[in-house]
């Protein structure tokens, strides 16, 4: 791949038209592409094109979204290439709705990287035509970070500004919410310390009141109890599941709508 600065000098006057022939050879290149090697190959393109045209918006996505290989049981290659892609273009188009939406996902499918991927949703929520679930969205990789506490603030500030019932009431259910994984992951780290101290886990909540792992019972605003599921974690009897996203470490990967209420 010829450097940008020989392309430069060479074609001066006509880096527009040098741009554009390489876009069509990212297109081709992407077109044949098969296997995760072929796919990378659509990386110098994309990079070379921006370099020389750093205002030509439709390469970044384009080239991003096409970059991550699957080679088998969710193994994700050319992961870094599509995200540093998506960094690139932002800094021309920092209110692109699409580029910040896909790099939310690459840091949370791809780097869980759970906190800068809700920071970024957050962000991209503000835009003209954002979808209205990105905020609920976001709440959710902020407890997924463990950041419980700024997706309560979120939450709380959604909650507080909604315009219409619905809206208000969707986002009080995430406060709710939060607060309750806020509960579950204080009984998750008391069960940690139990499993450090005698090598397994505890049968049930009231072994950790009784023995002093927990100072105090968890609380459910709903009046249900708490247990110890078979995966060695803390759940309420009132609430179905908990507030994170799903990956193949826990059942397959689900970046959804999140229109759960």
């Amino acid at each position: 791949m010829p450097r940008q600065e020989v392309l430069r000098l060479a074609g001066r006057g006509y880096i527009e038209v040098i741009a554009d022939y390489f876009w069509l050879q990212l297109v081709q290149a992407t077109g044949r592409a098969v296997g995760a090697e072929e796919y990378r190959d659509i990386y110098p393109y994309a990079d070379l094109t921006t370099d020389l045209d750093p205002r030509f918006g439709f390469v970044y996505p384009f080239a991003a979204g096409a970059l991550p290989t699957n080679v088998g049981r969710e193994t994700w290659v050319n992961t870094e290439e599509s995200t540093r892609l998506l960094r690139k273009g932002l800094k021309q188009f920092p209110n692109d709705l699409k580029m910040n939406v896909l790099l939310a996902y690459n840091l949370s499918a791809f780097h869980k990287q759970y906190r800068e991927a809700a920071e970024v949703l957050e962000q991209a929520s503000r835009l003209p035509g954002a979808p209205s679930y990105l905020p609920a969205l976001a709440t959710r990789l902020y407890a997924q970070s463990g950041s419980v506490d700024a997706g309560l603030a979120l939450a709380r500030s959604l909650a507080d500004s909604a315009e219409d019932p619905e809206t208000r009431e969707i986002f009080t259910q995430r406060v709710r919410d939060l607060e309750m994984e806020g509960e579950l992951r204080r009984v998750d780290s008391a069960i940690a310390d139990f499993r450090g101290a005698f090598g397994v886990a505890p049968p049930d909540i009231d072994t950790l009141l009784w023995l002093g792992f927990l100072k105090e019972p968890p609380h459910d605003p709903k009046g249900g109890g708490f247990f110890i599921g078979y995966d060695e974690r803390a759940y309420s009897e009132t609430q179905q599941r908990r507030l994170e996203i799903y990956t193949p470490d826990n059942r397959g990967y689900q970046w959804s709508t999140d229109v759960e209420k």
